[in-house]
């Protein structure tokens, strides 16, 4: 933990900010190892942590380490106490999470801190840019995921059946994730099949997988921490254009896993894959990023995509996912896991798909 503070204390430096007010419950459970569903964590450029919250959660509270708990009462609401710590505290410019903090709170509690002269500045991405590079604890969790994740796959292959509707299918994997791994599972498992497939993020109903092309995505969850994997099944002998597809998609994933090393572009990495798919004539449908980083949110920085200057650092995992989607035909998404190297990306999710 000193070292995440100590990472993000060195960007309120930079921003000339006293104190940051950090909102965003993932952000939260990175400085401090403790998940609620309300709160505010204040974290200010001296790395003194002090954490508000209510009464249904001031016990559980309690075993945060190294930081100041205040709870608020009938008497004494939150806003005011987190004003009341900002003067006591001497701090003249409190920074806030603006993709985090909606627009009432913001103007309530902004209305307490102007009051006593305190600066209330908008900042964006200050805690998620630390936690794009993982630690090693971090990367043992995500890979623990994983490994949950691709037992969910061989156990989908087990039961899968030609009357099983979609619906069925991803309860029964959801089940399997979470017995496996925490209760929370990394997100809602997609299972679409047929013409479904050609949805990118189908929601599964009632239509029976019927011997079709079907296709997979989830994800499991370990300490928090994320899995997201696409895998795609077929019946018997595939069709020649679902073949072709498929192999397109297959080199395009492959080869631009080979460009993932430190400090390349994440827009190149998106343009070697981008490339394959255009040449052959198939690139209006592919209409989404290559992939995302992933770690405590499923979706995180960096992202992968056309438009993406980020420059990929050792110790950042990112998600590889080209795909083309055919209307009223089906889609074919393959996607992998990929660690952040020196000298090449390690694929922490194996082959399965191959």
């Amino acid at each position: 933990m000193k070292t995440r503070i100590s990472n993000c204390t060195k960007k309120l430096k930079k921003l000339n900010l006293d104190a940051i007010l950090i909102t965003d419950p993932n952000n939260i459970v990175y400085l401090t190892n403790f998940s609620a569903n309300t709160g505010y964590l204040l974290l200010t450029q001296d790395g003194e942590l002090v954490y508000f919250t209510n009464f249904l959660y001031k016990d559980a509270a309690k075993t945060i380490k190294n930081c100041k708990l205040l709870v608020s009462s009938n008497k004494h609401n939150i806003f005011t106490l987190i004003s009341d710590e900002m003067k006591k505290l001497d701090l003249s410019i409190l920074g806030f999470e603006a993709k985090n903090l909606p627009l009432l709170e913001y103007k309530t509690i902004n209305s307490h801190l102007s009051a006593l002269a305190i600066d209330f500045v908008e900042t964006k991405d200050l805690v998620e840019e630390v936690r794009m590079i993982k630690e090693r604890g971090e990367i043992s969790a995500i890979k623990k995921s994983i490994q949950t994740s691709n037992q969910a796959f061989e156990f989908a292959k087990e039961i899968i059946h030609p009357l099983m509707s979609e619906k069925t299918l991803s309860i029964e994997i959801e089940r399997f994730l979470r017995l496996k791994g925490d209760l929370e599972i990394a997100f809602p498992s997609i299972v679409a099949s047929g013409t479904n497939t050609a949805f990118p993020h189908h929601l599964p109903g009632n239509k029976n997988l019927n011997n079709e092309v079907t296709l997979i995505d989830l994800g499991s969850k370990h300490y928090g921490y994320c899995a997201d994997l696409t895998r795609v099944f077929f019946w018997g002998k595939m069709p020649t254009l679902l073949r072709r597809i498929y192999d397109i998609i297959r080199k395009a994933q492959s080869e631009s896993i080979k460009k993932i090393r430190d400090g390349v572009k994440a827009s190149e990495v998106d343009k070697i894959a981008r490339q394959i798919i255009d040449k052959k004539g198939w690139g209006k449908y592919f209409g989404h990023g290559l992939g995302h980083g992933i770690g405590l949110c499923v979706h995180e920085s960096p992202m992968i995509g056309p438009n993406c200057d980020q420059i990929l650092k050792e110790g950042m995992i990112i998600t590889i996912e080209p795909a083309i989607y055919l209307t009223n035909k089906f889609g074919i998404r393959l996607e992998e896991m990929v660690l952040v190297k020196k000298g090449k990306g390690e694929v922490l999710s194996g082959n399965f798909h191959r």
